[in-house]
């Protein structure tokens, strides 16, 4: 009797752990800034950072592409003007047109992109390095000496990541 109890106890046991439930709770993306440099024709800015997605679903398929799955990699880009940052994303440039009653027509960059989509159908989690080239230098209206950017994801669930940080990009003649 005693014997069959012992076993009945551990029987429940292995029951109970080996039908543990898998938590299913959407979780957002953790990204870390790794590195910001200049392309080398100093047209652009590279910036890299890690990913992880404990859910696994990172990424926008091409048909992906209206309202909130439009972009999935947002960028805010900062200034520094007398020693503080000032946002200035969606970049707003004032672009000569003789066309419109003011000679300029105002012409919008917006800086948000997308991540591509990543194949994972056993739904494990994705880590992993990305490097987005983002166009800084407006020729026509020139921006700040001294500039800085602010990057967060979405993964398909739209659960927001972190926000990162870049270095101050500070460009030189």
């Amino acid at each position: 009797m005693k014997r069959t109890t012992i076993l009945v106890i551990l029987f429940a046991i292995v029951i109970a752990v080996g039908c543990k439930k898998e938590n299913t709770t959407p979780q957002p993306p953790v990204i870390t800034f790794l590195a910001a440099q200049f392309s080398a024709d100093k047209s652009a800015s590279i910036i890299k950072f890690e990913f992880f997605d404990a859910n696994g679903d990172l990424g926008l398929q091409q048909e992906e592409n209206n309202g909130e799955q439009q972009y999935n990699i947002f960028v805010d880009y900062y200034e520094k003007e007398n020693g503080a940052w000032i946002l200035k994303s969606p970049i707003i440039a004032q672009i000569p047109d003789l066309d419109e009653p003011s000679g300029f027509r105002s012409d919008t960059t917006i800086t948000n992109l997308r991540f591509p989509f990543l194949e994972n159908e056993d739904g494990s989690s994705l880590t992993g390095e990305a490097q987005i080239e983002l166009f800084y230098n407006n020729f026509i209206q020139p921006l700040a000496d001294t500039f800085r950017y602010e990057i967060y994801i979405n993964d398909r669930a739209f659960q927001k990541s972190n926000t990162i940080v870049t270095e101050e990009m500070i460009v030189s003649n």
